[in-house]
């Protein structure tokens, strides 16, 4: 169901101008991506180098070398629905997580930790979704019952992430403010400006954010771009809604990991919604946005 959106090639575009080009191309990695969902090899998609990224970013990752580490980058993916429609949803996460450098993962991987970067997709969406394993058992779910009338365009506030370590000590790079708030070439926030690029490319029905960061981070940056503060409420027993740009819907959901279940559990036991039934939380999760939606 991965699928190449209508303006891929400017997306990509945009990814590299102010993000990364590593030496294929962007372009050569969304195909190693695609046929990664036909043979589950992943070997088979590139890595890229700290050298690669783009100003400000490259000049900032290597003045900070030293302590860099576990750098990855989950590139947007798309998904048609499963039946035909002209109507995209825009999914907001936070950004990548792999494992410490510590971890077991890495064992006999050849990954050079402050060097190498690695392309991932959001919620490992690449993966066997016939077989679905670990974190993709719970999430994938979600994310199938709004591709029964939406396609879904999927992607992360901060498109890199990394970790700072320091005597073992690690710091997210989501934490680090000289990162969160680093201006691009023009001056403007550099991940702002990669998100409004998107938002008008994709052009989506309206953008689901998933969990507390991606929902104030996206509301600050609409704040910076449009002027138009909305504050992020506490979570009750009920989605929230906002605006982009005052005119484009933001429905902000609980994320949909484990780590939620207390703010998600409060809306699947919302009376409001006991007619809406579902096999998973997060099926059940789905069903409940859409019908906040126009289908």
């Amino acid at each position: 169901m991965l699928a190449v959106h209508p303006n891929q090639a400017l997306l990509i575009e945009e990814l590299e101008q102010h993000l990364i080009r590593p030496k294929a191309g962007l372009s050569a990695t969304y195909q190693q991506l695609e046929g990664y969902t036909k043979h589950f090899q992943a070997q088979e998609i590139q890595s890229a180098n700290v050298v690669d990224f783009q100003e400000p970013l490259k000049s900032y990752l290597k003045a900070n070398q030293h302590q860099l580490t576990t750098l990855a980058i989950d590139l947007p993916v798309y998904f048609k629905a499963h039946n035909p429609t002209t109507k995209t949803l825009m999914i907001c996460a936070m950004d990548p997580l792999p494992p410490l450098p510590t971890s077991v993962f890495w064992k006999d991987k050849n990954v050079r930790f402050n060097e190498d970067v690695g392309f991932w997709a959001p919620f490992s969406l690449i993966d066997d979704w016939e077989n679905p394993t670990g974190s993709m058992h719970s999430n994938l779910p979600f994310f199938a019952t709004l591709l029964q009338h939406y396609n879904l365009y999927i992607t992360d506030i901060y498109k890199l992430f990394f970790r700072f370590e320091e005597q073992m000590n690690f710091a997210n790079s989501n934490t680090i403010p000289a990162f969160t708030a680093m201006k691009n070439k023009s001056g403007v926030s550099l991940h702002g400006a990669l998100l409004a690029r998107e938002m008008e490319l994709v052009n989506p029905t309206a953008v689901i954010t998933l969990g507390n960061a991606a929902r104030n981070n996206l509301l600050a940056m609409n704040e910076m771009f449009h002027a138009i503060p909305q504050n992020p409420g506490k979570w009750t027993n009920d989605l929230q809604k906002y605006y982009w740009n005052s005119n484009r819907l933001i429905i902000a959901s609980p994320h949909i990991s484990g780590a939620a279940n207390g703010a998600k559990s409060a809306i699947l036991t919302n009376p409001s919604y006991n007619h809406i039934s579902g096999k998973y939380q997060n099926e059940r999760l789905a069903k409940i946005i859409l019908a906040q939606l126009p289908i």
